[in-house]
């Protein structure tokens, strides 16, 4: 179910626990709020859609939600969510399923199942599998409907060994940029993989290679998620292994980023991606059935 939270996203619920030791582990406020805190509200939006729905159905005027969708130019569904937000939620509630295995590899699944399990329309569950087949993690095929990609977590490690080639050797093509970090992107981040895509990002389109941070910009979601606490856990991973010290490298990495330190910001981000990559290979994976 999905529902809007009070700054109008949508937001899934992850069911995530943070490391014991993550509130003793960072004192400098700022870093990745998102990634730091233990929150199990993340989306869900039936309460605030089922008060836009009831107050629509007595006639007492537009809902929050519907005047939302008007302030922000979002086409309204049926639940009075701007279809935009439906979209990226039904994405994020469907990428988590895949990969904590809740949708098994092969499995086939209706278009019409999908919407009438998340409560929305057929529109915004089309949207949402554009990316996820561009992720190669559904395959959507004509009078099939939606196949679950018979993705591996070698996939997700590959994803990591692209980025960290790209940081070793950037492929430059243009000019290098001179914008400043904003550690404002690293706030919603889940996990340090989500923190090492976004400092990655700002590396290479400093280094001049746009293409490849555009590229990279694309697998931030699919990344994050996989390495949170339960669907790394479902996966036969532990990510609890050495969590400190890959917390340590992310804020080296962001001192850097902060300092204009493109070089060095890299030199830390690539001893990350080092230390993403040995997680599967310390807790060999368990294939989802």
């Amino acid at each position: 179910m999905l529902s809007s939270t009070e700054d109008g996203r949508i937001r899934l619920s992850t069911g995530q626990t943070a490391p014991s030791a993550i509130g003793a582990a960072v004192q400098d406020g700022d870093l990745m709020t998102g990634l730091l805190r233990v929150e199990s509200d993340v989306i869900s939006a039936t309460s605030a859609t089922s008060a836009a729905s009831a107050t629509s159905a007595t006639g007492a005027g537009p809902s929050a939600a519907g005047a939302s969708a008007s302030a922000g130019g979002g086409v309204a569904d049926p639940l009075g969510v701007p279809r935009n937000l439906l979209r990226d939620a039904v994405f994020e509630r469907m990428l988590r399923h895949i990969l904590s295995g809740d949708y098994r590899r092969g499995q086939r699944l209706r278009l019409d199942a999908l919407a009438d399990d998340m409560r929305v329309s057929r529109t915004p569950v089309r949207e949402a599998l554009v990316p996820l087949e561009a992720l190669r993690l559904v395959i959507v095929q004509r009078y099939v409907g939606v196949v679950i990609a018979p993705w591996t977590v070698g996939q997700m490690v590959e994803r990591t060994r692209i980025a960290r080639s790209m940081l070793v050797d950037p492929p430059t093509s243009c000019a290098r940029g001179d914008e400043p970090f904003d550690p404002a992107v690293l706030r919603d981040c889940l996990s340090e993989a989500g923190a090492f895509v976004e400092l990655a990002v700002w590396v290479l389109r400093r280094s001049g290679a746009p293409v490849s941070a555009d590229w990279l910009r694309s697998q931030q979601t699919v990344l994050d998620v996989f390495h949170t606490d339960d669907i790394a856990r479902a996966n036969g991973i532990d990510v609890a292994a050495d969590w400190t010290r890959r917390m340590q490298v992310v804020k080296a990495a962001r001192s850097a980023a902060l300092a204009d330190d493109v070089a060095l910001c890299a030199v830390r981000l690539t001893e990350l991606a080092e230390l993403l990559i040995a997680l599967p290979e310390r807790f060999r994976s368990a294939e989802t059935a």
